[in-house]
């Protein structure tokens, strides 16, 4: 009975305003909430498909980095026995730079083989016929295998090729001798430019990225390509610092450290090989076509909120003749606003009502990019003049001093307020400063022509002192630094002898203020 009740009974015309106020918010909040699940839904879905998208791109360059080095490994192995079990003699190098000729042609990918003695010199190469009298002895995967007994594939840092001038990414093996003592080197290079081929024919977008690396950090391949490809090293990015330590394989979330693009990647560390390959696709191509989605959604979002708006709105108007009363009201309200907003000794407006005119008008310019002008003044030696004469004829003089500053500022859209005690304030909406120091300048003679009598000035009539500062604004909250430079030049303008203007154009930075000064 109390439900039948509740909805029986008549709303006051302002609960059934309200509460036709309240459904429509009720629906505009659920139907941006909705949007905005949707949305996030289709940004989750995208960050899936290109993690998935990326993870299949350093697959393909896993495969094709696994299958290249382990042929090489498998030559190398081959060659590094062949040697070990016939020695290195004269008559042998012929037939030797002959098969590794023939296995070269074979073997996509690699780009030479070599075999070193154990001095470092050449003793057959896949590119030339007799003996070399080069020497490899300095080269780091020599190094390495000469005090390392290890008879593991070594994969080396990109180097320069003697033969040819490419970069090459060096794949070595150690040969012993048959009492197990080093005998030299067997190496198969393989050139940088055979991956950053394969990379070029991967579709990924123009700020995506595929690259190998060392487990040290050190690229081996990279597209794009960077200059420095021999010496750059990114084990401080976060693949290296962060996921790799954690996890062979993944994706993330970064930011490079070559070029400073955020990207979506995916990483793997290559099983029983020091590389890594990874790939990323960039964020910002990612939701590019996710951010015409959102346009789209928020435009029907915004069309239906109005419809509805509208709908609520007429409702509500025929509402509103129900509200006869509360309309009286709201005019007495109106009334005491105004009164709130008016300063009451001088009628100008009040502080309150220049800060909220200030913010408007500051706003506007901000969109219409125009220019605005604030004239801050302050009466010379006011205190001085209520010492002598008292704070009674001290009002007189506000009040006096007022209306000639409401006379100086008008066009219906100037302002002109005080500001506290015996400073004044106008505002003066697309105005640049040679319009404004016009208007301060008006208001500084007019009030010198007053001959308002002031015996403790050193001038002994009534003066005032102001700064002009005009801005366009670029900052919708720098309107307190305007504010701020106008005080500024006003103390200038006291310090340079009262009853003169100091004016600028003010820009956001201070150091780049440019002042001219109106004597007056």
């Amino acid at each position: 009975m109390t439900l039948v009740r509740f909805f029986s009974t008549r709303l006051t015309p302002k609960a059934l305003s309200n509460s036709l106020i309240g459904f429509i918010a009720l629906v505009c909040v659920l139907l941006v909430l909705a949007t905005a699940w949707q949305m996030q839904q289709s940004a989750n879905e995208r960050v899936d498909a290109a993690k998935v998208s990326v993870s299949n791109i350093v697959l393909a360059a896993e495969q094709l980095a696994r299958d290249t080095m382990l042929q090489a490994d498998n030559t190398l192995r081959d060659i590094a026995e062949r040697v070990a079990h016939d020695g290195i003699i004269a008559d042998q190098q012929t037939r030797l730079t002959t098969l590794l000729a023939r296995q070269v042609e074979r073997i996509d990918g690699i780009q030479g083989l070599f075999i070193f003695d154990a001095k470092g010199n050449w003793v057959a190469n896949s590119f030339a016929q007799g003996i070399q009298t080069k020497n490899n002895s300095d080269r780091a995967y020599f190094i390495y295998h000469r005090d390392n007994t290890s008879q593991a594939i070594h994969i080396g840092s990109i180097v320069e090729s003697r033969t040819t001038g490419e970069l090459i990414i060096p794949i070595s093996r150690r040969i012993e001798s048959s009492d197990g003592t080093f005998a030299g080197v067997a190496l198969a290079t393989i050139p940088v430019a055979y991956f950053q081929s394969f990379f070029k024919r991967v579709d990924i977008d123009n700020d995506g990225v595929i690259f190998l690396a060392l487990d040290k950090g050190e690229l081996l391949a990279r597209r794009p390509t960077v200059d420095a490809l021999m010496t750059t090293n990114i084990s401080k990015g976060d693949i290296f610092s962060r996921y790799l330590p954690h996890s062979d394989s993944g994706t993330a979330i970064i930011k490079s450290v070559v070029d400073g693009v955020e990207r979506i990647y995916a990483y793997r560390r290559l099983s029983g090989l020091p590389i890594v390959a990874a790939a990323g696709i960039s964020y910002q191509q990612v939701f590019a076509p996710w951010w015409s989605y959102v346009f789209h959604s928020m435009t029907v979002m915004a069309v239906i909120i109005l419809a509805l708006a509208l709908l609520g709105g007429l409702l509500y108007r025929q509402i509103q003749q129900l509200l006869v009363a509360e309309s009286e009201l709201n005019a007495a309200q109106d009334k005491l606003e105004i009164i709130a907003m008016t300063d009451s000794l001088t009628s100008l407006a009040n502080r309150r009502s220049f800060d909220v005119a200030l913010k408007k008008e500051w706003g506007r310019a901000l969109r219409n990019q125009s220019s605005l002008a604030v004239i801050l003044l302050d009466i010379d030696w006011f205190k001085q003049y209520n010492d002598h004469y008292g704070h009674l004829p001290g009002d007189d003089c506000l009040v006096e001093v007022a209306a000639l500053i409401a006379q100086s500022a008008s066009r219906p859209f100037d302002i002109a307020a005080r500001y506290g005690g015996e400073e004044f304030v106008i505002l003066l909406p697309e105005t640049e400063l040679a319009g404004a120091i016009v208007v301060a300048e008006k208001v500084r003679r007019s009030i010198e022509q007053a001959q308002i009598q002031h015996s403790t000035s050193a001038l002994g009539i009534i003066t005032i002192s102001a700064g002009v500062v005009a801005v366009c604004p670029t900052d919708k909250n720098s309107h307190r630094d305007s504010m701020a430079e106008a005080d500024r030049l006003l103390y200038c303008a006291k310090i340079n002898g009262r009853n003169c203007i100091e004016a600028a154009s003010y820009q956001r930075v201070p150091s780049v203020v440019c002042c001219e000064s109106n004597g007056g």
